[in-house]
Parts: structure tokens; sequence; C-alpha cells
């Protein structure tokens, strides 16, 4: 089970929310529960929270039923939200939720699309290596969403070395707009990165539905490192025009957004 929160904040004044305030956000979350609560979330295995701040929209994605229980109520109800000396105000709330593993392959099996625009809502980076990486090579956007999916989606693992090996082959990198930056976290910067990228794939049909699953399932995962923490939230538009299903008006275009 996924519940995903998308609450729009207010500042005084108009203020913008910036990104790296995701952090905290997730540290006044975890004072809403209490430390008996917080130690049992923490010795869950992977990672139950994905969160990030992007335009004043801060998304939070809660992961299995130990992270609804304990924070789908604070999310559900909270109107205001007091960190330190500021106070920020909840004007707008939307959720969904993903019963299983099963919507994202129906998804997969929809979209016949072989070109995708991933773009990185929240600064994003990956560790390879014990150092930073910021640009978002193939292997790695493959590895990490391959990982988050096989600690969520138990029932539907993607394990098979060749499976993935022709994936990391079957996707290719074709446009880009980028920028370095850096993140702030705690008392350290991380090296990371912003802006889009526009992915083309050649895989077999039935890899092509698992890798536009994948796709799917990354606007709720998040991609890369510290996604608790606010970094790498993205949004994914598929770019190919969907083939038109039977009894859909050609002047009619479905949805291209997962």
């Amino acid at each position: 089970m996924i519940c995903q929160y998308r609450l729009t904040l207010s500042l005084p004044h108009e203020q913008p929310v910036p990104s790296y305030w995701a952090y905290r956000l997730y540290a006044w979350l975890l004072t809403q529960i209490t430390a008996e609560q917080a130690e049992h979330f923490h010795q869950q295995e992977g990672h139950p929270i994905v969160g990030y701040v992007s335009q004043n929209c801060w998304t939070v994605t809660l992961f299995g039923e130990d992270a609804i229980a304990l924070f789908e109520g604070i999310l559900e109800r909270t109107t205001q939200i007091h960190l330190h000396r500021d106070q920020l105000t909840v004007t707008e709330r939307q959720s969904r939720r993903i019963s299983d593993a099963r919507i994202f392959l129906k998804q997969g099996r929809e979209m016949h699309d072989r070109k995708a625009e991933i773009r990185f809502l929240s600064p994003a980076a990956f560790k390879q290596a014990g150092r930073y990486t910021i640009f978002p090579q193939e292997e790695l956007l493959v590895q990490s969403l391959l990982m988050r999916w096989n600690e969520w989606c138990l029932d539907y693992p993607l394990l098979d070395k060749d499976m993935v090996a022709e994936l990391k082959q079957g996707i290719h990198i074709v446009d880009y707009s980028l920028r370095t930056g850096r993140f702030r976290l705690k008392n350290a910067t991380i090296p990371c990165f912003y802006g889009k990228i526009i992915l083309e794939s050649r895989l077999p049909v039935v890899l092509q539905e698992l890798w536009n699953a994948l796709l799917c399932f990354a606007s709720y995962s998040g991609i890369g490192i510290k996604t608790t923490l606010g970094m790498g939230g993205v949004d994914v538009v598929f770019l190919d025009k969907p083939a038109r299903r039977q009894g859909q008006s050609e002047h009619t275009e479905p949805d291209s957004r997962c």
C-alpha cells in the first residue's frame, strides 16, 4: 500500500518555501508521534517515507501500512505547521492511494511510449564508489528505481540479472537540460543537479512495459539518494502519443502522465 499527500504551503508575505525545508518538514512530522512510535518507525527496513518540496508544495509519500497508520491522520488534519520561528499554512491538500504494484504494471501495459521526460522537481544526486554523481546516468537511474521497487513491491520482485542488464542497455538519455547546485542538509551541502532529461528506450515489448511501470512508480519513489530528506522528487511525462484505444475519438488524447 502506498499513500501520497500533496500539501500546498504558504508563508507570511508570500515568501517561497525553499526546497531544503523538506528536511525540516520531515523532522516536524516525526515530532507529531510518540518517541516509542518513532523508534519503531526507524527500525523498519527500507525508506517508508519519501518527501520533497517544489513550488510551495510538500509532497509526502508513505510506503506500507505502518507508515500510513502513523502519519496519514497527521497529514490529513494538519492546517498549521510550526518550524521554529516560521509558521506555514496548509492552503490545499490532495491525496492518492496505490493498493499494490499491479496498478503500476497495468499502467505500464497501457503505455505504448518509448520516450519519456523525467522532471527533477527537487535537487537530485547519486552516490557511486563513495562519491556523489551529479549526472543522471542510465545505469544509475535503473538501479535506483529497481532498488526502491524491490523494497516495496515484494509480490512482484524484479531481480533477474539478464532482465536488469537488458534494461540498462536499452535505455538512453537523448536530451537534457540540467544545472548543478547544492542541497543544504543539516550542517552539510550535497552536490546535486536540477532540471529535466528525455529518455528513449529500445526494448522488447515485455521489458518496455516493465520500464514504463518503473517510470510510473518513480513519481512515488523518487530517484537517487536521500529521498526521505527532500532530494530526488520527480514527475514523469510520456512523450510519444499512446496508441488509440478502440472507441476513442481521434481528437481526444489519453493522459500521458502516470
